[in-house]
């Protein structure tokens, strides 16, 4: 009678333990499996019953618990086969995340654990359970044809791993993200709006499947944009190329490009191509890139018919005609707070200049107190540093300024400036300003917040690098200074 009740005693035992340890962390319960697998082979090689195949046989009340203890050995065998398995593949963050694979080796060596106790262990007859449950297995595929389908695709992922944990996809231009996850069942894709796609193995299997991760992360797009047909294709396709350079995403390999697609009775379209070295950047590079396009074209007479923008004005005390710069002028902060005849004095005093690529406007440490407009082109602004020898700052194009500061207070260039391209700016001295500051000594005060709110503007780091070597001291101070104002 004892005898006969063992097993179920050992058995309630190991159910009991194993329910009762649930809380407990994983350590806790694989300690107690340990010990419990290492109770087992003991008790068996003791009583000379090495739980192999083919040691089954005809089970009588004295052997039958040592049977049990033997199920129980291949059963805590198995956990802990797959325990270590899980504990190897959890150093691996692929592994940890694509769970596919680590659930079907899980679940092949449980059920290969199972069939040597049923067979070899307890000896039971299983022809019969094996027929019907060939039965069952027809009804179930039927019932479960989706799931399967499911699973089967994730092994086919797995063999021909067309992408792996941490790859940008793109599944038919409708989802496209990094995937986090993949299981038994389905992939997890984190969008670029931080959400978490849930998208079934057989879907993505029939889907067109585009990874953006293979065989680089560099991405490559392009942007399209018209102008009017009276604009030389060549100026503007120069003007294109040109404005890549004002955006620091945007690699140097492959090289950017400028084509024409279509030609109009009243408008081009042109395609800019270029590349990112990341696919999160695609998104605010194209916004970057057709602003500075626009500001490019805009600036140099191509982005409207220039009947329109190329007016030339006479100044009535000097006959003297000049480009229509005064709009230009109207969207240099530093001088918000000037009026029209103000800006029109400024206007008639500029002086043009050219530049060929490679040739230095001012130098790194000069003090010509001058305010430079670019009308067209891109100037490379560089720094010289102890530390880092020289480096580039950054580029700045058409309908941009730089030298507001030493133009105000006469203060060093911190930085160098070269043509990169052939460039046409404006030039604009101290000496104008300074019949402004007399007649109207409440510049002063503007000036100085104007400057600081130019400085301020985020699209204008690069220029403020140019001139700006402090602006912890008020600049006020320093302007009255300069103009020698007493006050």
């Amino acid at each position: 009678m004892t005898s006969s009740l063992l097993p179920v005693l050992i058995l309630g035992f190991v159910i009991v333990s194993y329910i009762a340890l649930r809380p407990f962390p994983s350590r806790v319960r694989y300690l107690f499996d340990f010990v419990c697998f290492v109770g087992a082979t003991f008790i068996l090689f003791r009583h000379q019953t090495p739980p192999l195949p083919g040691n089954g046989g005809a089970a009588n009340a004295s052997s039958l618990w040592l049977h049990a203890v033997a199920g129980i050995w291949w059963l805590l065998g198995a956990r802990l086969l797959v325990a270590v398995m899980s504990f190897t593949l959890n150093y691996n963050r692929r592994w940890r995340e694509a769970r596919l694979f680590p659930d079907l080796t899980a679940a092949a060596i449980y059920a290969a654990a199972v069939l040597v106790v049923l067979i070899s262990v307890l000896a039971l007859p299983i022809g019969g359970l094996l027929a019907t449950s060939g039965v069952l297995a027809i009804v179930l595929g039927l019932a479960l044809q989706n799931t399967l389908a499911d699973v089967f695709a994730g092994i086919a992922f797995g063999i021909e791993a067309p992408f792996n944990v941490g790859d940008r996809i793109s599944l038919t231009d409708k989802i496209e993200g990094t995937v986090v996850q993949m299981n038994w069942r389905s992939i997890r894709i984190l969008t670029d709006g931080d959400d978490v796609a849930i998208v079934p193995n057989s879907v993505v299997a029939k889907a067109d499947i585009v990874n953006r991760s293979s065989p680089t992360v560099v991405r490559s797009a392009f942007i399209e944009l018209s102008c009017p047909a009276a604009s030389n294709p060549e100026r503007v396709i120069d003007t294109l190329q040109q404005a890549t350079l004002l955006c620091p995403t945007i690699l140097p390999v492959p090289l950017a490009g400028a084509v024409l697609t279509r030609l109009g009775s009243t408008k081009n379209r042109y395609r800019v191509s270029f590349s990112v070295s990341d696919t999160e950047q695609l998104s605010t590079t194209k916004d970057l890139l057709l602003r500075h396009a626009r500001r490019q074209l805009y600036y140099s007479g191509l982005y409207y018919p220039r009947a329109a923008q190329d007016i030339r004005t006479a100044d009535e005390g000097t006959g003297r005609s000049f480009h229509a710069v005064l709009p230009v002028l109207q969207e240099i902060i530093v001088f918000e707070s000037l009026e029209a005849e103000q800006l029109a004095e400024l206007a008639a005093h500029l002086k043009p200049r050219s530049l060929e690529p490679g040739e230095v406007l001012f130098a790194q440490g000069g003090t010509e107190a001058t305010l430079y407009i670019v009308v067209s082109g891109i100037l490379q602004i560089s720094q010289h540093t102890e530390l880092s020898g020289q480096r580039t700052a950054g580029f700045i194009g058409a309908g941009d300024y730089l030298g507001e500061v030493s133009l105000l207070t006469g203060a060093p260039y911190a930085a160098t400036a070269t043509a990169r391209t052939h460039c046409k700016l404006y030039e604009l001295d101290c000496k104008v300003i300074k019949p402004l500051l007399a007649a109207n000594s409440d510049l002063y005060a503007e000036f100085d917040r104007s400057a600081r709110r130019g400085l301020a503007i985020l699209n204008r780091g690069v220029a403020s690098r140019a001139t700006a070597d402090s602006v912890s001291q008020s600049l006020i101070h320093r302007i009255r200074a300069f103009f020698d104002d007493p006050r």
